[in-house]
């Protein structure tokens, strides 16, 4: 069963019954205090949990690597490529295999280039169903550095029987996350690229085709300058500084759903690792974008002025083409063909627009075309979304809007009054 949290993210608000409609909305509660889990564990830490017998390292470097030396009683992880067809339950039969039931608390280690193979793999144990999962601060390093010993060779034979609960909560279905792109309280994050809105340009994978409503995130932008794991309070205070725009932030209060390019993506793994570490809700959309476009569904694109002008030469193509700006801004100049519709009135004079000028249009193939005043504008991100929940599949968004249309110096006619 999904998380209560989330069913009610997706859920729509009604009155109770016998209430009165005015006393509806009840005054939104304070959000509660983050909890930060323990996660990250010392060398020390561990040396304690073996000697209690509760802990199982799970080495995730490569298998030269654990064989040439490691923590003992660690058992080798295994690679994405062993993986098959990504899912829980293959997960299970993978760590029954090395002898983890999910009672135990498993340890992740490596060295300091293995991150992200650790947070994926922190991510499908926690969605497998293991008890408890930890990270070892430093890996092999820290280990041998505190006076820990390696043991060498292949691991001993292990087989088990995997009994711990499925935590769905930690992954989403592409119907899931169909249905919740603009929803208050959750953010979709597009992971692919390997940077975010740095100086607020478009990011070149993001730009190609997206999830509507989706933000580009580089989850490395999380890490300090030393590449050291970042400290969860400063993880979730830039957490909260991801946004469309500046001064237009997320709430670190949302749920977040993470996506990258497919199954084997490790920087979702990371992302959910890290936001897990911030006391962020969190969880991935396992497939990534490879698993959304399967079927045909909405992909929003940011297209460019030069983009956008050679489509509207194009006398077949005849896109939907809407200005979302005010309407006196409109009538001063806008893009050829365009229709004015303020965005303000967008809900409501949406259908009616698009039925006036463009009549009969398949919305699984004509462009639609947002734009509005320039790259700091969100309305036409907002506007993509609301089109793609009524059947619109291409959805173009011209982010830069008028000032980069006009700085293109191509023309902009007016609007007789």
């Amino acid at each position: 069963m999904r998380s209560l949290l989330f069913a009610l993210f997706l859920s729509t608000a009604a009155p109770l019954a016998g209430q009165s409609p005015l006393q509806w909305p009840l005054p939104k509660p304070p959000a509660p205090e983050p909890v930060f889990p323990e996660i990250l564990v010392s060398p020390a830490w561990l040396k304690a949990a073996f000697s209690e017998g509760g802990a199982v390292p799970l080495d995730v470097r490569p298998k030269e690597a654990y064989a040439a030396g490691h923590l003992p009683g660690a058992a080798p992880a295994w690679r994405a490529e062993e993986e098959g067809g990504l899912g829980a339950g293959r997960v299970r039969s993978l760590l029954a295999a090395r002898g983890i039931s999910g009672a135990e608390t498993v340890v992740l280690y490596g060295g300091a280039d293995d991150v992200e193979a650790i947070g994926r793999l922190f991510w499908l144990l926690e969605w497998a169903g293991c008890a408890g999962v930890k990270v070892l601060d430093g890996g092999v390093p820290a280990w041998t550095a505190a006076g820990g010993e390696l043991a060498a060779g292949p691991p001993p034979p292990a087989a088990g029987a995997f009994t711990g609960k499925v935590r769905e909560e930690a992954a989403v279905s592409v119907e899931e996350a169909a249905q919740s792109f603009d929803r208050a309280g959750v953010e979709l994050l597009d992971l692919r690229d390997a940077r975010g809105w740095e100086r607020w340009e478009t990011p070149p994978g993001f730009a190609a085709g997206h999830i509507p409503h989706a933000l580009p995130f580089d989850v490395r932008w999380l890490f300090p300058a030393d590449g050291s794991w970042p400290d969860p309070v400063a993880a979730r205070r830039k957490i909260g500084e991801i946004g469309p725009r500046p001064g237009d932030p997320v709430s670190p209060d949302s749920s977040f759903i993470l996506y990258g390019d497919g199954a084997k993506d490790p920087r979702p793994g990371l992302g959910y690792l890290l936001f897990r570490r911030a006391g962020v809700d969190v969880r991935i959309l396992p497939g990534g974008f490879a698993a959304w476009v399967t079927e045909p569904r909405p992909i929003v694109r940011v297209v460019t002025a030069a983009e956008l002008r050679a489509l509207l030469d194009r006398e077949a193509s005849r896109p939907i083409l809407l200005d979302l700006r005010g309407a006196r801004d409109f009538e001063i100049g806008h893009l050829p063909g365009a229709r004015s519709l303020p965005y303000h009135l967008f809900e409501k004079g949406f259908e009616k627009t698009v039925a006036e000028g463009w009549p009969g249009v398949d919305r699984a193939t004509v462009p639609l075309v947002l734009y509005c005043y320039g790259n700091d504008c969100v309305r036409s991100r907002k506007g993509g979304t609301y089109a793609a929940r009524l059947g619109f599949r291409n959805i173009l968004w011209f982010r830069g809007g008028i000032t980069e249309w006009r700085e293109a110096g191509y023309p902009l006619p007016e609007s007789p009054r």
